[in-house]
């Protein structure tokens, strides 16, 4: 009877020195809480900084290795106007450019987004999605040019496309 009289007057006490213990601990809790923060929409190039770059290539021609105004190759192209419409590096060959950035879909492209085709089981081609269904890059038979990702030749090639946040 001792010991049942004991533990009533200790369960007692404990009950009475929880409550301020926990409207402390609210209080803290409460306090300790950091604000939700929406985070920031990743950002892509301006297409028109890539269009004004676009124009001083156009019409350059295609020469496979090739980096300067004499001739230029898709994935060179790829990296001229990065570099100089947004300030972002590019890898050199489209082998190393197609692992940059994050994959998007088709349906989802956006200017800026890089988008590769296969064009047979070892070579891949790049361009720049525009807007408008367009991209541009360095052809074989047209040089620095702008195309239709619909038409027939392109949209039978598309292989995936890259968002490069910048």
């Amino acid at each position: 009877m001792r010991h049942l009289m004991l533990l009533l007057v200790a369960l007692g006490m404990v009950g009475c020195a929880s409550a301020p213990q926990t409207e402390v601990a609210s209080k803290i809790e409460v306090s300790m809480v950091e604000p939700v923060i929406e985070p920031e929409a990743s950002q892509t190039p301006d297409v028109n900084e890539i269009l004004t770059v676009y124009k001083e290539w156009r019409g350059v021609p295609y020469r496979m290795g090739g980096s300067s105004q004499r001739g230029i190759d898709c994935s060179a192209f790829a990296r001229e106007v990065f570099r100089n419409a947004v300030g972002v590096e590019l890898p050199r060959d489209t082998r190393s450019q197609v692992h940059e950035g994050t994959r998007v879909s088709k349906q989802d492209l956006v200017e800026g987004d890089l988008v590769f085709f296969k064009i047979n089981r070892r070579l891949n081609h790049v361009g720049i999605y525009v807007g408008n269904g367009e991209f541009i890059h360095a052809s074989t038979r047209a040089g620095v040019t702008r195309s239709k990702l619909d038409s027939q030749y392109w949209r039978s090639k598309f292989w995936q496309a890259r968002r490069i946040d910048i």
